[in-house]
């Protein structure tokens, strides 16, 4: 059976909060429960729907000069909305109902066309720049490039803006086909690679000159200025069969010399190839080898150029692959530190605030908290983006060190205690006694319990007999008689309101899911 022939095997829950963990960030266990109840087809193709653009963000009056996206001058006090921005997206993200792929695509090609919102510096690029990037999520990747490459946020972050005739800027260019399309591939000489030269980049970036962000104007769209454009004919090496794109010298001109810059681009057999790859690696595993290289990259970069560049039908192929659901591609993730916090939210239905205000301040809370744990949303550390997705070998591993570990655990331990303080927005918290009861049907029975709190927690793994039976006498117990549990909370329920008897379950429970939230499973997607 072929690595993308449609998935045959058992069709359950496991295998349903495999999708949408890997696919969205709908965590909870009503939508697993619903989602494995249909078919994998009518599954992905729900996470794969067309969806009507979010609402743009509005002012919530951080300033008593009025604001918006679309305003034709920076706002005097931009500072303040910058941040807002992240603000926003993560308002979307945490839907805990929204069963669909846009929000990680958009996350997906945000990390892959990676810009850090410090340095595009204007609240209203970041957002076109943003809104841009899901427009075309699901669609197709040539456009976007398009797009993206005389996008306003993109020309302010690569310096496209700086790019003219007199004083070409190779910034844009040189990313343009080393991270965002084609890859240098191997080096065969001094600025001699295998996809391309030096001096394709030095023609690229005399293509694009003259685009110039419209700065008192409409933000989310450039101008292009033909004074500052390189009008002659421009030279491209053997990698693009020696090319030649032709000077204008009109305002069009320069749109369409853009237009044959990325279609040349897309013309070579291994861009296809090389964002396959990176769509693998987000979405499957980060390892490789030849057979995943001749029976998954090749064939779906195939699939990619025959469907002139539309991404959807390379996705719902991926999504119901065998590849997707072969259990050695199942819990071998670590979660990104937006995986973690936002699926934590999600799956926990978490609140935020209706007041705008005390949202906001929220949800600062929660990208902060994404930014201590290495992940701040719309500000990677470079252009390549974060090094867990390309930095061999270790791949999503460097999610995980020294720093961020400790934080995780802090971060679970302060959720099972019931209040985040200044850490955590409001209301994010576990009632620990309330909590086994939406998941277990037998919370006085210690290793019922253990055995339905993992699957509730790490749906990913399932815990062994002799995991269970760990945590139900070493944790659970501290030691003691597993069989004293059931006194133990019997007595709870008869009288809910002793003191002692309530505080005997609460503190063997909050024992208990601190340790089980800090399981290396937990980690895992």
């Amino acid at each position: 059976m072929g690595a993308l022939d449609p998935y045959s095997g058992t069709w359950d829950e496991h295998h349903a909060s495999h999708l949408l963990r890997r696919a969205s960030f709908v965590t909870s266990r009503a939508k697993i429960t619903e989602v494995s109840k249909m078919s994998i087809a009518a599954a992905v193709d729900m996470l794969l729907a067309d969806k009507p653009a979010p609402a743009e963000p509005t002012d919530p009056g951080l300033s008593t000069t009025p604001w918006n996206v679309n305003l034709t001058t920076p706002h005097p006090e931009d500072f303040k909305y910058r941040p807002y921005i992240k603000d926003w997206w993560l308002n979307l993200l945490l839907q805990p109902n929204n069963v669909s792929a846009i929000e990680k695509l958009t996350l997906f090609w945000s990390n892959h066309f990676s810009t850090e919102s410090d340095v595009i510096n204007d609240s209203r690029f970041i957002y076109h720049l943003n809104a841009l990037t899901r427009k075309y999520a699901m669609g197709n990747v040539r456009d976007m490039v398009k797009q993206i490459t005389i996008n306003t946020g993109m020309l302010r972050y690569l310096n496209g803006d700086s790019n003219t005739n007199n004083k070409p800027n190779e910034n844009y260019a040189r990313e343009l086909q080393e991270l965002f399309t084609i890859g240098k591939g191997k080096e065969i000489a001094p600025g001699d690679y295998t996809n391309y030269t030096e001096d394709d980049i030095k023609a690229a970036a005399r293509v694009l000159t003259g685009w110039r962000t419209n700065r008192n104007g409409d933000p989310s769209k450039s101008v292009f200025q033909l004074a500052t454009h390189d009008t002659k004919d421009k030279q491209f090496s053997k990698a693009y069969n020696n090319k030649v794109i032709k000077g204008t010298n009109t305002a069009a001109g320069g749109l369409d010399e853009m237009n044959q810059l990325v279609d040349m681009i897309f013309e070579q057999e291994e861009t296809a190839r090389y964002i396959i790859r990176k769509v693998y690696r987000w979405f499957v595993f980060y390892t490789i080898d030849d057979d995943t290289e001749k029976n998954v990259i090749q064939p779906l970069a195939t699939m990619l150029r025959q469907n002139n560049f539309e991404i959807k039908p390379v996705l719902r192929t991926l999504f119901m692959s065998q590849v997707f659901f072969d259990t050695q591609n199942i819990a071998a993730m670590i979660k990104s530190p937006i995986d973690f916090l936002i699926g934590m939210a999600n799956h926990f239905n978490f609140p935020l605030p209706t007041d705008t205000l005390q949202r906001v301040a929220a949800l600062e809370k929660v990208w902060q908290l994404g930014a201590a744990l290495q992940q701040n949303l719309m500000d990677p550390p470079s252009v390549a983006g974060w090094p867990a997705y390309y930095q061999e070998p270790g791949y999503y591993q460097q999610w995980i060190n020294s720093v961020t570990l400790p934080t995780r655990y802090g971060l679970t331990d302060i959720i099972v205690a019931g209040g985040g303080g200044r850490y955590l927005p409001p209301g994010w918290g576990l009632d620990v006694l309330a909590y086994p009861e939406t998941v277990s049907a037998d919370v006085s029975n210690a290793m019922t319990l253990i055995a339905d709190i993992g699957t509730d927690l790490m749906p990913a793994y399932t815990l062994t007999t002799e995991e269970v039976e760990y945590i139900a006498k070493n944790v659970l117990m501290g030691g003691g008689q597993v069989y004293e549990w059931t006194t133990i909370w019997n007595d709870y329920k008869a009288s809910p309101t002793n003191t002692a008897k309530k505080r005997a379950a609460q503190d063997r429970l909050t024992a208990t899911l601190k340790f089980m939230f800090r399981m290396a499973e937990y980690q895992l997607m």
